[in-house]
């Protein structure tokens, strides 16, 4: 019997290390190296974010810095995505076709020579490298709003398979942006935007890396994101000036 279970922790143990392996480096499989934004957007309450008197986190600031951070890697000229439509929450299912188009539409205009097709729904909910580009929604960590798994040839930057997933623990809603002005208004909904979080997950499709620092609130690529938020929705000087170098 002690023979049995060391077997059995030694196994455990030696399969343990080997995942531990593949995750930190690049997979054999054409050189292909998987990069994780498991930080990718974070949640963060109101009260805590600003101090009384000045703007709501949802509302835009005065703050339009041009900086900007890059991943390393780019888009191919044609990139099809496809939706896991059953995974989404019922409260932004029916609108999820909108939601994900105007998501793109937001970086298409910048991203010269790629082309963004919508797809075939698919059963996916999973990050894999499996030849789909996918968006869905998924259990994750309470301290996540989403993840981006990316996919890409080190030697020539381009990037492979991406999959994004929005966190189901959470809860989502969603305020058509033709009916508000996006950076100034606050719906009056407990719940996160999903527009405005799927926007700041494709920069990291597009290439963008997160900013942290309290002056780039403003910016899509702002690593956080609030409740009633809106304002990721469109694009600022930074995310524009960042794709641009891109896509030139």
């Amino acid at each position: 019997m002690a023979n049995v279970f060391k077997f059995r922790y030694i196994f455990a143990v030696s399969i343990a290390l080997l995942v531990l392996l593949l995750s930190a480096t690049p997979l054999a499989e054409g050189s292909i190296v998987l990069r994780i934004f498991e930080q990718g957007i974070q949640p963060v309450e109101l009260e805590n974010h600003r101090t009384r008197g000045e703007a709501l986190a949802c509302n835009r600031t005065d703050k339009t810095p041009s900086v900007y951070g890059l991943t390393g890697w780019k888009l191919p000229s044609t990139v099809t995505y496809r939706v896991s439509t059953l995974s989404a929450p019922f409260s932004v299912r029916k609108n999820l076709g909108k939601i994900v188009g105007n998501s793109f539409g937001a970086w298409s205009p910048l991203t010269s020579g790629v082309s963004f097709t919508s797809g075939p729904d698919t059963s996916t909910s999973r990050a894999r490298y499996d030849g789909q580009n996918i968006v869905a929604w998924r259990d994750l960590s309470r301290n996540l709003l989403g993840v981006t798994y990316i996919w890409y040839n080190p030697d020539t930057k381009t990037l492979l398979d991406v999959d994004t997933l929005l966190n189901s623990r959470h809860p989502w809603s969603w305020t058509n942006p033709s009916s508000v002005n996006v950076d100034q208004a606050c719906p009056p909904t407990n719940a996160y935007d999903a527009q405005n979080i799927l926007t700041h997950e494709l920069g990291h499709w597009v290439g963008l890396d997160d900013l942290y620092s309290a002056n780039e609130e403003d910016l899509t690529m702002y690593g956080y994101g609030a409740k009633q938020e809106l304002k990721k929705d469109t694009l600022e000087s930074g995310d524009s000036l960042g794709t641009a170098s891109i896509y030139p």
